[in-house]
């Protein structure tokens, strides 16, 4: 799979998610590829993952249905706090299984995705630390005296500021996916 995604090969990916999944059984095969999609994840490159999540799920969308409500897919989403998966997810799974189902029926099965969602995100949140800055990075920005508009960064201090905004934008992803799952169940916020 891997190699398709080197090339951007989306019917060779799908080729061998089709391949794969005649290798294996379902769950496993959920957990496989919940497991690859979140390990190529990265917020700039969001709409591109929910393209090869979309191709996942038309391969068999059972497998985006698997353990309800505690779905791999439903999990990863929350992780990431992707907006971009989450509909992926609704549009190409949950909303076809939905669409013969009562109001009742459809309020239920969101219902219990928010209430999976609110406690993954509470799980989530309760993981996060205070970042000071002069403790945890070196404090203030430098400029470059060519450019004043350029901020310079320290490199010891990259990475810990990749990982804030990262788990930032996921913070801000996961309470837009409560809100969205909120929508579909009736509630006002």
């Amino acid at each position: 799979m891997y190699n398709c995604l080197d090339y951007a090969d989306l019917n060779g990916f799908e080729k061998q998610v089709k391949e794969y999944l005649k290798s294996t059984d379902e769950s496993s095969a959920s957990l496989g590829l919940a497991t690859f999609i979140i390990k190529e994840y990265r917020a700039e490159r969001a709409d591109t993952v929910a393209k090869l999540m979309e191709i996942i799920i038309r391969c068999n969308p059972a497998l985006a249905l698997i353990n309800y409500p505690e779905n791999h897919f439903f999990r990863i989403i929350m992780i990431s706090g992707s907006m971009d998966l989450f509909e992926c997810l609704t549009e190409e799974a949950i909303e076809p299984h939905l669409k013969n189902s009562s109001e009742e029926e459809y309020i239920d099965y969101y219902t219990k995705l928010l209430h999976l969602g609110a406690k993954l995100n509470t799980i989530f949140s309760d993981q996060y630390e205070p970042q000071i800055k002069g403790v945890h990075f070196n404090g203030r920005f430098g400029t470059d005296d060519s450019n004043p508009n350029i901020a310079l960064i320290n490199l010891e201090d990259y990475e810990m500021m990749n990982d804030i905004i990262d788990k930032f934008n996921s913070i801000i992803g996961r309470r837009d996916i409560i809100k969205a799952l909120m929508t579909k169940v009736g509630m006002k916020f």
